[in-house]
């Protein structure tokens, strides 16, 4: 797990057993930066045995900026809400 400002979001964790002796533990999480401007996220995969211990931790990095116009044009758009108010007259 990361240790900064930014707790993560842990988006998914499991523990599954394989076999009769071996434990395969899996996390995802997602964690803006420190700075604010990327969001990392992390995938993070443990296997016990009786041969020992193998873990592998991978993170990808993608600037906030971009991801937000990676949404806005991939993404459909939803019902626009706004509010029509009338125009006060002036005195």
């Amino acid at each position: 797990m990361m240790t900064s400002e930014h707790p993560a979001l842990i988006l998914l964790q499991r523990v599954a057993k394989q076999g009769d002796n071996a434990l395969h533990c899996r996390e995802v999480s997602l964690q803006l930066s420190i700075d604010q401007q990327h969001l990392i996220l992390s995938r993070y995969t443990e296997r016990y045995s009786p041969e020992g211990r193998h873990w592998v931790e991978r993170k990808h990095r993608v600037s906030v900026t971009e991801l937000m116009r990676w949404v806005i044009e991939q993404g459909e758009p939803q019902a626009l809400m706004q509010s029509t108010e009338p125009r006060k007259a002036m005195a």
